[in-house]
């Protein structure tokens, strides 16, 4: 099995399958029904929270999710009125009552990182200008993997960067064209190629602009961030990766200010498909990587996973 095999069955699997399967058996197990309801609405409101839609569309998860729910709406008030079943599987039991538990404390986080203000946070402009854009990870990602892979990425902890990567947010362009399944090429991500431009006012610390660009979803991607831009101002270290190769258009010792183009998004470095990564970094030396993450906001809202940004 590919590696864009692999990620379209798990996309499937939990997106798609696990959702309407548990929606489904709502409807038609009478076992231990007065849990599966509940159960199914939670790990609906997961998925719809902390799900990779840039895959699927907007408009099919509006969709998808507004029919399941209208079913479950639907199976609640009935059993409301007629009763539920009745029937307890000792069995079944446990193992719903443990998995509503587990779920409604991974919903309780997701709603947390989405509503959280931490103390020390940037404000910045947003790097990119005329179109549709999606946070695909982003908040605080010690709270919450499912909003922010980033601070619980086993290859982040091993290379001890997991702390400045605390609030490091990706970023993608919409597709006018919905959905967007996967493409082959870095040409069918409409990110690909896009202008970037500083979010911050600084100097400019450190370039690299010579890293070959991915294939999608191939192996063996090299642990780095690829084509990156870092942005030094006091003791905040502000850092663009996946830049595409030969893009950069700013050097080491520039100043910027914001809104300046600082180089093109591309598929470089530890990156499966087309994306820019960035993150505010707060460090008392240049060893920024070892520092501490920093909430991001534009425009008074923190940057939080399937935030979308029109700008």
């Amino acid at each position: 099995m590919t590696p864009r095999t692999k990620i379209a069955v798990k996309l499937l699997a939990s997106h798609i399958f696990l959702s309407a399967g548990l929606v489904i058996a709502a409807v038609f197990v009478r076992n231990c029904d007065f849990l599966l309801v509940p159960v199914a609405q939670t790990v609906l409101l997961l998925v719809y929270f902390a799900g990779y839609w840039e895959f699927f569309g907007l408009r099919f998860k509006n969709i998808y999710f507004v029919s399941l729910e209208m079913v479950l709406a639907t199976v609640l008030v009935r059993k409301l009125i007629y009763g539920f079943s009745g029937e307890i599987n000792l069995y079944l039991l446990p193992i719903l009552s443990i998995l509503q538990a587990i779920m409604l404390v991974q919903l309780v986080k997701v709603l947390i990182v989405i509503f959280n203000k931490d103390k020390l946070f940037m404000n910045i402009e947003f790097p990119f200008r005329g179109g549709t854009y999606l946070i695909t990870d982003g908040g605080n990602s010690r709270i919450s993997r499912l909003m922010n892979y980033h601070y619980y990425s086993p290859a982040h902890r091993k290379n001890k960067t997991n702390l400045s990567m605390l609030y490091a947010t990706d970023i993608v362009r919409l597709s006018d064209r919905e959905p967007l399944w996967l493409p082959r090429e870095n040409g069918g991500y409409p990110v690909f190629g896009e202008n970037v431009y500083s979010p911050v006012d600084g100097r400019i610390l450190k370039t690299v602009n010579d890293i070959a660009d991915n294939k999608p979803f191939e192996e063996d991607f090299p642990y780095n961030t690829g084509n990156t831009v870092v942005i030094r101002k006091d003791d905040y270290y502000f850092l663009l990766g996946h830049l595409k190769e030969g893009s950069i258009v700013v050097k080491e010792g520039d100043l910027v200010k914001a809104n300046d183009l600082i180089g093109t998004a591309g598929n470089s470095g530890w990156t499966e498909r087309p994306h820019i990564h960035i993150q505010q970094i707060r460090s008392d030396s240049e060893k920024y990587w070892t520092g501490t993450g920093v909430e991001i906001r534009f425009r008074g809202q923190t940057l939080v996973k399937n935030r979308l940004i029109r700008n």
